[in-house]
Parts: C-alpha cells; sequence; structure tokens
C-alpha cells in the first residue's frame, strides 16, 4: 500500500522511561477447607458408562505451614510506550442519515489509563468512484467532567473535511487535551461520512495512538542481539526470541523491538505474542506511519500472556505488512520480575497430600468436545438461586413463585429438544457459619440427578451470594475468598463421583453491586478482584483430587459481561477444560421490550458481538457459552421466535453454544418463560425458534 497523504499522523517513535520505588513481590496463600468424605453424595457413582470407574483415592489434608513474610524487594518501573492499535473493522456505510455512522468500542484500542492521542480512518470507495473531497465528522463517548463534552457523555467534532487519493483514504482525528483526557475504555469511537464522490465507504481498519503508562515490577534488563529477518509475504512472517536469556523463574513484564529494513517503512503493521507450553498469546495489531527505515515498539505485556512465562517461552513478533518485503529484528530489550505479585501477603506452603497413585485419568471429554457436544441448553430460574423469600430451609426454592422442582420437568426440558440443563444454585442462606447445610445439598443433588439421569449435560454454580455475603472488592477479598473457597471445596468435594456431564460454574454475574459501572464492565481495579475469585475457583476445584482435575470448569468475565472491556480483561487460567460464560440479553432494547420490532439493524448487533467473542475466546483456543439469553413477552410470539431462531442459529455458527434463560413468566417486562411449570406447557411458537435455530 503506498502512502498517500498529509492528513496522516506522523510517526511514532517508541521511548521509555524509568524511576524506581520498592515494592513487595510475595507469594500467595491458597488455603482450602475439607469437608469430611462421609459428607459426600455417596450413594451411586454418577459416571457415564463410556467413563473409566477408577475408585477416587481419599487421602488426609496435611496442615499448611506458615513460613514469614517474602523479603524479597521488586524495583517498580514506570514504563511509558506510544503505540498505534490497529482494529481491521471491514464495515461499510453509506452517506444517507441513518447508514452514515460507524461506532466502535474503545475496549478494543485501549485500557483504563491509556490516552488517546488520535485516529485514522483507512477509506475505500465502495462504487468505484473518486472519493474526492470527504466530508463528516467523529465521535467519542467522555466522562460526565469532560468540559468539552457537547452531550451528556459525548463529544461530537463539528464537520470536517479532509483530502483523499482517489478510491482511497486516511481520515486522521486528533483529540484536544480537553476530551482525550476525560476518555476512557468504557465508551465508544463514532466515525461518519456527509458527503463525497462515493455513495459509500468501506473502512478497512481503524488504528488508534494512544499513550501508555504503566507501572511495572522490575529486577533487571536484559538486551538480547537478534539479527533475524522475516518477509511479510511468507507463510510464516514472525520472528521468535526464545527467553532462555533470563533468570530462572523471571516474568518479562515489558519488550521493546527494534527494526529496521532497506528502505523507508510507509506504514509498518505487526502485532506481539509470547508462547510457552503453557499456551500463547497474541496482541492486537499495532500499526505505525514512519517514511522512516528504523522503528522501535515497546510492548508492555498484557496480564494474558504473563499467564504463560515459563521457562521454555519465546517472544514473537508479527510483520504482517510495510512498503518493504522484508524487515530485521536487531535487537530486544526485555524487562523483567522475578515473582508473579505485588501484594504485600504472608507466603504459604502447603503441603501437598501424598497419593499412592501416580496417576490417573478417567476419560473426561475436554470442555472443548462438551460444548461441541452440547446443542442448546436451558435454565431452571428463580428457583433453587432464591434468595430473601421470607421463607427457609428448603421451602426457598418456592419462595419466588415458582412450584417445586420435579422429574418430570426436567424430562419434558430433555423431550423438548434440550440436552443441557443450568441450576442456578444460591448457597448463602443455607449455611451454618462456613458449612453447607446437608439438606440443602441434598436437595441439589436430587434436582441435578433428574437431569443427570436423563442424560443431560448439568451446570450448577454459585448465584445470588452477590446479594448476601458475596462482594468482589479488593478490600473485601481476604474474608470472600476464604468462604468462597470452603464452599467450592464443600461443593466439589459432594458431587466428585459424577461424570464429564456434571459442569462447575464458578460465579453467575460477579460485581460491585450498585457501582457506576456495574453492568458497564466494571473498573479495572474491579475486574483485576474478578480475575483472582476465577483463579480461586479452579485452583480449589482441581485441589479436590479425583475427577475433579478432569471435570469442566466455567468462569466469567465480570458481571458475565459482554462488554469489550470486561472481555478484553478476562484472564483464562492455564487449565485445559475451562469455559468462558457470557450473559446476553441483546440486543438490549428488543429483548428488554421497549421495542418490539427485530430487523437487521438487531441481526447485525448480534452478529458483531459473536464475532467478537469468537475472536476474543474460541480462536484462541478457549471454548465459549451463552450461558443466560432471552427476550421479554411483549413484542408477538412470531416476531420473538424469529428472535430465538436467529440468536441461537448465528451464535451456533460461531461454535458458541446458548442457554436460554426461563423464569416461568410468559409476559410482561420480566417475562421469560417458555414453559408453563404448573400446566407442563410449552409455548411452541417460542420453541420451536429456539430448537429450529440450535439445528
Amino acid at each position: 500500500m503506498k502512502r498517500k497523504l498529509a492528513v496522516i499522523f506522523s510517526a511514532l517513535f517508541l521511548a521509555a522511561v524509568a524511576t524506581f520505588s520498592g515494592k513487595f513481590i510475595p507469594e500467595k496463600s491458597g488455603n482450602t477447607d475439607i469437608v469430611p468424605t462421609d459428607e459426600k453424595a455417596n450413594n451411586t457413582d454418577k459416571t457415564d458408562s463410556s467413563e473409566t470407574t477408577a475408585d477416587k483415592v481419599e487421602t488426609a489434608p496435611t496442615e499448611p505451614t506458615t513460613e514469614p513474610p517474602t523479603k524479597h524487594v521488586s524495583p517498580v518501573e514506570t514504563v511509558t510506550a506510544y503505540l498505534g492499535i490497529q482494529q481491521n473493522v471491514d464495515a461499510v456505510i453509506g452517506r444517507t442519515n441513518g447508514d452514515n455512522t460507524l461506532k466502535l468500542p474503545l475496549a478494543d484500542f485501549m485500557r483504563e489509563g491509556d490516552k488517546i492521542n488520535s485516529f485514522t480512518f483507512v477509506i475505500y470507495s465502495t462504487d468505484g468512484y473518486n472519493i474526492g473531497q470527504f466530508k463528516g465528522g467523529c465521535g467519542i463517548s467522555v466522562t460526565e467532567d469532560c468540559p468539552a463534552a457537547t452531550d451528556e457523555g459525548w463529544h461530537q467534532t463539528g464537520d470536517f473535511t479532509a483530502p483523499t487519493e482517489g478510491t482511497y483514504g486516511e481520515i486522521t482525528w486528533t483529540l484536544p487535551d480537553d476530551v482525550s483526557d476525560y476518555v476512557s475504555a468504557n465508551g465508544e469511537v463514532l466515525f461518519g461520512y456527509w458527503w463525497g464522490g462515493t455513495t459509500g465507504l468501506r473502512i478497512e481498519n481503524v488504528i488508534c495512538n494512544i499513550t501508555r503508562t504503566t507501572e511495572i515490577p522490575c529486577d533487571g534488563t536484559v538486551d538480547v542481539e537478534v539479527g533475524k529477518s522475516v518477509n511479510h509475504n511468507s507463510d510464516d512472517n514472525t520472528i521468535r526470541i526464545p527467553t532462555d536469556t533470563l533468570p530462572k523463574g523471571a516474568v518479562p513484564q515489558s519488550v521493546t523491538y527494534k527494526i529496521s529494513s532497506g528502505g523507508g517503512f510507509g506504514k509498518f503493521t505487526g502485532a506481539f505474542g509470547y508462547e510457552s507450553s503453557k499456551g500463547k498469546y497474541m496482541s492486537n495489531d499495532v500499526a505505525e506511519f514512519t517514511d522512516s527505515s528504523e522503528i522501535s515498539l515497546t510492548w508492555i505485556i498484557e496480564p494474558q500472556a504473563k499467564n504463560y512465562a515459563n521457562e521454555d517461552g519465546e517472544l514473537i513478533l508479527g510483520y504482517w505488512w510495510s512498503e518493504q518485503a522484508e524487515a530485521t529484528l536487531d535487537s530486544v530489550s526485555i524487562k523483567y520480575s522475578l515473582g508473579d505479585s505485588t501484594e504485600a501477603v504472608p507466603a504459604v506452603k502447603e503441603e501437598k497430600p501424598q497419593n499412592n497413585v501416580e496417576s490417573e485419568s478417567y476419560g473426561f471429554r475436554s470442555s472443548a468436545e462438551i460444548v461441541k457436544d452440547i446443542k442448546v441448553g436451558w435454565n431452571l430460574g428463580n428457583s433453587l438461586e432464591s434468595y430473601n423469600t421470607n421463607r427457609t430451609g428448603l421451602a426457598t426454592e418456592l419462595g419466588w413463585g415458582n412450584p417445586k422442582t420435579t422429574v418430570e420437568l426436567i424430562k419434558s426440558v430433555k423431550d423438548a429438544g434440550f440436552n443441557a440443563i443450568r441450576i442456578p444454585v444460591t448457597w448463602g442462606e443455607h449455611m451454618d457459619g462456613d458449612v453447607i447445610q446437608k439438606d440443602w445439598l441434598g436437595r441439589v443433588k436430587e434436582v441435578v440427578d433428574y437431569a443427570y439421569d436423563n442424560d443431560l449435560f448439568v451446570i450448577i454454580n454459585m448465584h445470588h451470594d452477590d446479594y448476601i455475603w458475596f462482594n468482589p472488592t479488593e478490600a473485601e477479598y481476604s474474608g470472600d475468598s476464604a468462604k468462597f473457597k470452603k464452599i467450592w471445596t464443600q461443593v466439589a468435594d459432594y458431587f466428585g463421583d459424577y461424570g464429564d456431564r456434571l459442569i462447575f460454574e464458578g460465579m453467575n454475574e460477579a460485581r460491585t453491586i450498585g457501582s457506576t459501572n456495574e453492568w458497564m464492565g466494571g473498573t479495572a481495579a474491579e475486574r483485576a478482584v474478578v480475575n483472582k475469585y476465577v483463579q480461586d475457583f479452579v485452583d480449589t476445584v482441581r485441589a479436590s483430587g479425583g475427577k475433579n482435575t478432569e471435570r469442566t470448569l466455567i468462569i466469567s468475565a465480570y458481571g458475565a459481561c459482554a462488554e469489550e472491556v470486561a472481555m478484553n480483561d478476562v484472564i483464562v487460567p492455564n487449565d485445559k477444560n475451562l469455559i468462558v460464560s457470557i450473559h446476553y440479553y441483546a440486543p438490549w432494547r428488543f429483548a428488554s421490550g421497549e421495542i418490539t420490532t427485530f430487523g437487521q439493524a438487531e441481526k447485525s448487533e448480534l452478529d458483531a458481538k459473536f464475532d467478537s467473542m469468537k475472536k476474543k475466546f474460541i480462536d484462541k483456543g478457549t471454548p465459549l457459552i451463552i450461558a443466560e439469553f432471552g427476550c421479554v413477552g411483549i413484542a408477538d410470539d412470531s416476531t420473538r421466535k424469529e428472535y430465538y431462531n436467529y440468536y441461537v442459529s448465528s451464535a451456533k455458527k460461531r461454535g458458541i453454544k446458548c442457554f436460554v434463560w426461563d423464569n416461568n413468566k410468559a409476559k410482561g417486562e420480566d417475562g421469560y418463560g417458555i414453559i408453563d411449570r404448573k400446566s407442563m406447557k410449552w409455548n411452541n411458537t417460542l420453541l420451536e425458534g429456539i430448537i429450529s435455530g440450535a439445528k
């Protein structure tokens, strides 16, 4: 591609500056309490006929020994990088009202704390006519205190013009400081086309020029002379740099790549990555406009990539395009830390129980295989998760107006065409201190057995405890995490003998209730706390041993939210059998009953979000389900049928399986019911839409 316009922003040269202060880098503790084995669900070994029935070896726990706090002090370095983050959009807009704007989530370009300097929109004519003088505008979400806001939470530019070159153009919008200082990752950016020589534009990609400043723990820097060349036309257009030059146990924190070529790059496009035996991570594409033959790119490594740090790790530089076919990676400078935490907490050494069996496999399917085998799922809503009902004990199941769950209901769910059921469970009102009451465990088991014995996949979770005791904030993490792990220790042990069709889901919609961004993906700090609970959940279940070492587990984003900023910050633990869960009641205006038509705009919104989910998780090797979705009973049933059919089929095309929410309320603003649990009659119109969409 030739560089053609004077409107391009100037070349971005990356730099890093550093200041130092001391912080402790300790180890984390991971204690869990053990439920006595005589409290397990021990009447029946719930193993599928195709599974191995090897006995689970019981071992006595040993008391962990507490050591003094870790004394290692890791300097903290402030690193600043200047990056162009590129998203490949390939979207078409016209020049008529209602069809002439494109909105993109800012979370795909920035992290919280970044400063956006400019956007460049790479455009092409859709009809072959020259674009000529471009006329349009841009807008961006801003915080409520922004002095340049033109509307509540929004800044819109005035109309502006820019030259183009034939059927091609690069339109750059530079943000003034009184706008860029008030932008967060929760918002959107808008590009509008008001007039030009073509009836439509194809936006190929968008480059967001950011300043990123981050504190990293840094124990040292290693400079490596590389001297490797790569051609962007090659099948393998990446360069790999082993990290065996780092000290043992080191975690890369940032990398500066120095790259050269035989002539001016024009526009360099590539990506950063890291791969080890633990997994692989690739960054978003980066782009830099420059006439120079030398560039320096700094990557402040994302937590997801550091999660794969290992002695066999390799750094990756991808070279996707520039005006020079060949580029050479001259050197890299790697900043690293010795340790994976910056929290000053005591280090606890836990003695591992000794087992007289070296290893044991139960033949469980992988999480990807399980998602593939799920057709479509159904939620037993407003039953075992009911809370604050003015009832106690087992009677809380009836507290939100639904009848007691029966095996006949579950058989009807199976006969209707569902092969998976999600059973939301609230534990907090059924505990004596930190111990789950036996009768409640027994009732949950009874309902689980209704489904499991009918060959359904079954999900149980911790659902509405967030309204009772669970508050996923840093301030309450210590106490809540201890209780959280005790709940999952008991549940994992009690249901430990079931086969791979029983799946545990750690949390429902873990979030800070009542916060400003409660349903908008939370803050970076809030998302980080949820990631800690995700790791606690996985570690606790795996530590229970036996079949739970292979059981598929479900983790979720902050609030199970489909906002890009929430999905971007999910850290998937190093574990081969995990599924990410998202709740996506969308398009919200239709799902909530605000509008009663379901047309192409609504379908396009679903498609775009499903594409994003696939890109962020499935394409990177982590399967995904939509554990809750639906639309309320306000639109007519034929329109709702079309919605359910399109939703399930569109998700399925991308490898995503869906679980419809059913609360046994047929109509109204909270009416998600598909079956009347008293009469056992289905809404066959809606049912047909769901089941046909899953075929």
